[in-house]
């Protein structure tokens, strides 16, 4: 980072702690270690930088439609970035004998780390890439997708997006890029014109996930597999089990119930359905469901019986809800849905389906 000048000698009177940490191993399989700068401190006295970053499911629904598409990443996107100099000096760490270098140093790029860092890039790729999201592309921070219906398009988007990040002196990292590609992997899910599903890399270290040993192993669990919880119908009912696991003043007690439901999230990972884009020239069905702890939700679309899921949805009853009656739960889980799915059905048709006699 001296040599590209990310970083520099300094005299600052901050110091933030640094870790190094195992990077994941290249094709030569050699280990390789990264430095990893802990700036929690600095970010306890940081005015929050306010800037929306969009949803990824925003991004995914409006692939529909689309036979090719390119993903571009921008080569350590934060590091393009230029500090403020009257700032730099807070961005101060030292390293002791790190590949043979020692010393106090401070970032001339923006560090990761920093908590205003995220909505700062997005800020800057909304202004690189004005204009064109929506038409010719979309972007979740350094990660840009460009999509379209035919080759001569694309190459008119992609030629239209490599002036914007030229005239900004963007720098892309080749080797992680794809062009002109019927499938590719883009935050962490595979997109083609027929749908998105889970990334198999990622459903691959769910399978291979190991028993959870205590409560913070529940929750890295929870957190990789609740990513994709918009494929895993009833997501909330099945982890009932783990969850109860995490509250205060509760034993850790491993039981076959929480070994269930284990076992089932990957199942039902393994075997998550093809999530198609929605048409909203067309109708939709909102499928609901009740249990004595959770409600669920399906987003669907084509003819009952033979439609096609867009997402699904849930979460757990509370308390008082937990006292609610049949009906009075079954009609939370149609609320529930209703507010869940309104960026799909507000303004369009949809039709309400759920197996409760005295609500049908």
């Amino acid at each position: 980072m001296l040599k590209q000048n990310i970083i520099k000698s300094s005299i600052s009177p901050w110091s933030a702690p640094v870790w190094v940490v195992p990077k994941k191993m290249d094709a030569s399989g050699k280990k390789k270690w990264r430095i990893v700068i802990d700036y929690r401190r600095l970010n306890d006295v940081t005015i929050n930088e306010v800037y929306p970053i969009p949803l990824i499911s925003d991004i995914l629904d409006q692939l529909g439609h689309s036979k090719y598409f390119s993903t571009l990443d921008l080569v350590s996107g934060f590091h393009q970035i230029s500090l403020n100099p009257n700032d730099a000096e807070k961005t101060g760490f030292t390293v002791i004998n790190t590949n043979g270098i020692s010393g106090h140093f401070q970032f001339n790029r923006m560090p990761f780390g920093l908590k205003g860092a995220p909505s700062t890039f997005q800020r800057l790729m909304n202004t690189v890439l004005s204009g064109t999201q929506g038409l010719h592309c979309f972007v979740y921070l350094d990660d840009c997708i460009i999509y379209s219906h035919d080759l001569q398009s694309h190459m008119g988007k992609l030629r239209l997006v490599f002036e914007r990040f030229r005239d900004f002196n963007l720098k892309l990292q080749l080797d992680k890029c794809e062009f002109l590609r019927r499938e590719v992997t883009y935050l962490g899910h595979v997109i083609t014109d027929k749908g998105v599903s889970p990334n198999p890399d990622k459903v691959k270290s769910v399978s291979n996930y190991p028993i959870p040993k205590n409560p913070k192993e529940i929750k890295s669990f929870l957190g990789l597999v609740g990513y994709y919880r918009r494929f895993i119908d009833n997501f909330s009912k099945i982890t009932k089990p783990l969850t109860s696991l995490l509250k205060r003043d509760v034993n850790f007690n491993w039981t076959q119930e929480q070994t269930q439901a284990f076992n089932l999230l990957k199942e039902k990972l393994t075997s998550a359905p093809l999530l198609q884009y929605p048409d909203f020239s067309q109708p939709f069905i909102v499928t609901t469901d009740a249990s004595n702890y959770a409600v669920g939700a399906v987003l669907s679309q084509g003819p009952i019986g033979k439609d096609k899921p867009i997402a699904y949805a849930s979460r757990t009853l509370n308390k008082q809800e937990g006292n609610y009656s049949t009906t009075e739960k079954e009609l939370l889980a149609i609320l529930f849905a209703v507010k869940t799915f309104r960026p799909y059905i507000y303004g369009n048709k949809f039709k309400i389906v759920t197996d409760h006699r005295p609500l049908g």
